[in-house]
């Protein structure tokens, strides 16, 4: 049997190292502590999950707890954004212990639906049944269950009125508490659902994390999720604002508090993030959420403002050369649009001047000099009549602003995108549309299709056994320039046994280059003459791992252990015989944290994900 694997860009090892990127531009690394986007980060066998990467930028990733506990990947599922169906009798994911986690402050959003209402729907839960440090639980009426244990050996377990978690649509489902305030749990942020004044502090464990089930329990959910927020600290009245906005423009809801973000409507429902204030002690005035704008420094934010934008997933390419002012050669084909609003929805905001900045990484060389931004100011859905504002200057790397954009021009419902006036200099250049691997008899087919190429000199397509370090498998040459959609393909005669990753590195004339998504192929280790199991996983930070290596070959199989930072922890070669049986001692991991173990030999490679608590 074979098996296609899908990447995010972001990989398991890779750390995101921004700030205010949280759920809406909302919290950094720091406070955002696990975040899982079934949007992203996800990686299947076949149709099921077989890892959940975090988007927090702290790794903690969702693991299954083995192959038959792996939920269904369910594409366009709640307004054409996937979820994860859990059947309720055996899918549940694990997210391994650590210091990060153990919290006894917090901001939890879910965003689920029930397929069956019953007694017990364990969405998320911090440790066993009567030792929880937090857990989100539904029962057969749809009501929410939130137990707390204190470090005072006491026990809470308030619940709220039935109706909360729904067979019949997906629901923002919001839980806080600190011992300041207490707890307070909110659906589609409407009035409060569970509330109380705790001062108490919830008792820490080193237990998992289980999405989808409890552990120790078989209260399996029977239901989908779409998106897991974790914060360590309580939001204030702005930032949950925001973040409910993110979640509703997302998921087509309408908040029945608050809903300040209305272009979603008009379709621009992605990478939702927002500035506001309630008063001087409730204020987001930097975000930039999970998309390439950071809006900041507004300079006249009062109380009950907000400015929230979003865009509408056009391709970030400027190519557009119909829609443009007289001295624009090129704009971006994506388009934002911002709500100016306040909390009752009135239109009367007014945030002032902000600034507004772009990452362009892996859009190709850029002159800042040469970028323009346009705003829609009639609101006529055409930037030709408009005045383009420039230039930009560089901040760093590759993250470009406009300054001091006048709050006259930005203001609500307005459009707003990128150009060039040089589109030489400037290309912004090559639209990927896609890039896909699959396999043919024993060969794997690589394919991708460009929208547009702008000084496109030649692609290198790379393959790895890691996912993290490529080496170059062939050369294709580019179009040079070209408006057309054009179709390439390479046959990759001698994949790598177990997974092969592949990357496309896209080289302009200049010498600057990007790179695209990673994809994956899997070949089935029966296919190998090769089968390799390990247990117990995921397993205690003191118990050894025992590896089982079953294989004809009889030929050297070298074993290496790298932990979350990269950083190589054991290597062993062994003989890959018939039946042959390894320990990995408990010494070799040094933490309760993720590992990669990676297998390789002359004629088997592979990597597979350790879990130690």
């Amino acid at each position: 049997m074979k098996k296609v694997l899908l990447l995010s860009i972001v990989f398991l090892f890779t750390l995101n190292l921004y700030s205010q990127t949280g759920p809406g531009g909302v919290g950094s690394s720091a406070t955002n502590k696990l975040w899982l986007d079934a949007n992203r980060g996800v990686t299947l066998t076949g149709a099921n999950l077989s890892s959940w990467a975090d988007q927090s930028g702290n790794a903690n990733t969702a693991t299954p707890s083995g192959a038959s506990a792996r939920p269904t990947f369910v594409a366009g599922s709640v307004n054409g954004f996937p979820s994860l169906d859990f059947d309720g009798v055996n899918d549940e994911l694990l997210v391994a212990d650590n210091a990060g986690l153990d919290v006894t402050s917090w901001h939890i959003f879910m965003v689920v639906i029930v397929d069956v209402q019953k007694n017990y729907n364990a969405w998320m839960v911090k440790g066993n049944d009567s030792q929880e440090n937090f857990e989100l639980l539904s029962y057969s009426d749809g009501n929410l269950h939130t137990p707390i244990v204190y470090t005072d050996a006491t026990r809470t377990t308030p619940s709220a009125a039935a109706g909360q978690a729904t067979t019949t649509e997906f629901n923002i489902i919001e839980y806080s508490y600190t011992s300041t305030v207490g707890r307070d749990a909110y659906k589609n942020n409407g009035a409060t659902i569970i509330t109380d004044n705790e001062n108490k502090t919830p008792l820490n464990n080193n237990f998992e994390i289980y999405i989808g089930n409890e552990r120790g329990t078989s209260r399996f959910v029977d239901g989908d999720i779409a998106e897991v927020i974790i914060y360590n600290t309580r939001l204030n009245s702005a930032q949950r604002i925001i973040v409910n906005n993110y979640l509703a423009a997302k998921y087509n809801k309408t908040l029945t508090n608050n809903d300040v973000y209305d272009e979603d409507a008009a379709g621009f429902d992605f990478d939702v993030a927002g500035i506001g204030r309630i008063d001087a002690s409730n204020l987001q005035n930097d975000s930039r959420g999970s998309g390439i704008v950071r809006i900041l420094n507004p300079n006249d934010l009062g109380d009950d403002e907000f400015l929230i934008w979003g865009h509408d997933n056009g391709v970030l390419s400027a190519t557009n050369t119909t829609d443009i002012p007289a001295t624009i050669q090129a704009r971006s084909n994506r388009i934002w649009r911002v709500s100016e609003r306040n909390s009752t929805n009135a239109s009367n905001a007014n945030v002032g001047d902000v600034d507004i900045q772009f990452d362009f990484s892996g859009l190709g060389a850029i002159t800042a000099g040469d970028l323009r931004l346009l705003i829609d100011t009639d609101n006529d859905g055409s930037f030709a009549d408009e005045t383009p504002i420039g230039s930009a200057t560089l901040v760093s790397g590759n993250i470009y602003q406009f300054a001091a954009v006048p709050g006259g021009t930005l203001t609500n419902n307005r459009r707003f995108t990128f150009a060039t006036i040089n589109r030489t200099q400037t290309p912004l250049p090559i639209e990927l549309l896609s890039f896909t691997a699959k396999e043919v008899g024993q060969n794997v087919k690589v394919n991708w299709e460009t929208a547009t190429e702008i000084n496109n000199d030649y692609f290198s397509l790379e393959r790895s056994s890691d996912g993290q370090h490529f080496s170059e498998l062939a050369i294709v040459d580019g179009a040079g320039n070209s408006s057309a959609n054009l179709q390439y393909q390479h046959m990759d005669h001698q994949p790598l046994d177990g997974v092969s990753y592949y990357r496309l590195k896209q080289t302009d004339f200049n010498g600057t280059y990007s790179y695209s998504n990673i994809v994956a192929i899997e070949r089935s280790q029966s296919d190998l003459d090769f089968a390799i199991d390990f247990f117990p996983n995921p397993s205690n930070i003191d118990e050894p791992i025992i590896l089982t290596i079953s294989s004809e070959k009889n030929e050297n199989l070298t074993l290496e252990i790298f932990d979350i930072h990269g950083r190589l922890c054991y290597s062993e070669s062994v003989i890959a015989s018939e039946s042959n049986r390894v320990e990995l001692p408990s010494s070799v991991f040094n933490s309760a944290s993720v590992y990669l173990l990676k297998m390789n030999s002359l004629s088997y490679n592979a990597s597979k994900i350790i879990i130690k608590k």
